[in-house]
């Protein structure tokens, strides 16, 4: 072989290696821009802040369910600025996040998953003690404009998430339709007979509200 096309080959081949390896296309939708703030329990009213030395913020899922205690350790660790704006790239640790997927077995017998092998995970942030495991504050994400509580949750494959249930006198009824692998915004919506739990358009803003963890 001569010299040029060995040089080509080599050439060649190295832009190979480097192709496999290429980062995935990055998802603009995964990016989310918030803020903290505190409101009372109706979400309604600001409350008074904790000052900054006195909490601290874990961002870990609840994998192969709804509810419950978290399963993960904080993949996002996303650093408060200036009013308590913070920004998190769920680009950056889906691959955590795929390493961290468990078995969907739901805590309550009124859920199900199809297909049955579909795995999901929430994105539920705590508000803990700054040297403790104690919670001082209730985290949920906020849409301000429609004044609702929204899940986040990921799916790694088109699915439904359906079951019904009573709460507070009201039938509540989950129909959440995954139209891809990937995260949708799920919030309740109040009908005349029943609230469903069902994928919501990407809130133009978000916030995290913290609500006081003792009622």
């Amino acid at each position: 072989m001569s010299a040029r096309p060995r040089s080509l080959w080599l050439v060649a081949s190295l832009l190979a290696l480097a192709g496999c390896g290429a980062p995935q296309p990055q998802r603009p939708d995964w990016i989310i821009n918030s803020q903290l703030v505190f409101l009372a329990d109706d979400l309604g009213r600001a409350r008074p802040a904790l000052p900054a030395a006195h909490f601290r913020l874990v961002f870990s899922y609840i994998s192969g369910d709804l509810y419950g205690s978290p399963t993960t350790g904080d993949f996002i660790q996303p650093v408060l600025g200036t009013d308590n704006r913070f920004r998190i790239d769920l680009n950056r640790t889906h691959g955590d996040l795929l390493a961290s997927l468990e078995t969907t077995n739901f805590s309550v017998s009124y859920l199900h998953i199809e297909p049955k092998d579909a795995r999901l995970a929430r994105l539920a942030p705590q508000m803990l003690q700054a040297d403790g495991i104690e919670q001082v504050g209730r985290l949920d994400w906020f849409d301000p404009d429609s004044r609702r509580e929204l899940l986040l949750l990921y799916l790694d494959r088109p699915a439904r998430i359906s079951g019904r249930t009573t709460a507070r006198g009201r039938s509540l009824r989950y129909a959440i339709q995954a139209p891809a692998a990937g995260y949708v915004w799920v919030g309740r919506q109040s009908n005349a007979d029943e609230d469903v739990y069902t994928v919501t358009p990407r809130p133009a803003r978000v916030l995290l509200a913290a609500r006081d963890a003792h009622q």
